[in-house]
């Protein structure tokens, strides 16, 4: 199992990035996490890019949060970007 945590970029499909801070780990083949972000836009596309300071990329699909949360959860596609 690795794991990452730290800074974070998510990309939506038109562009715009969203500095988060994410906690992340990998098990086997599948890999998910949490990401903190100020002002989750709930009706933002679900599908999106993570970027990692690094510069190393990855699809993610965002989750809900909990009312009042400034948490969403994260589950990757294909290789984590950390491992």
């Amino acid at each position: 199992m690795s794991r990452y945590r730290g800074p974070a970029t998510l990309i939506s499909s038109g562009g715009d990035e969203v500095e988060v801070y994410v906690d992340l780990r990998s098990k086997q083949r599948e890999w998910s996490g949490t990401a903190t972000i100020a002002d989750f836009d709930a009706d933002a596309p679900h599908d999106q890019t993570l970027r990692l300071p690094d510069g190393r990329e990855a699809q993610v699909t965002l989750g809900g949060s909990e009312a009042w949360s400034d948490v969403i959860t994260l589950v990757g596609s294909g290789p984590p970007p950390f491992a």
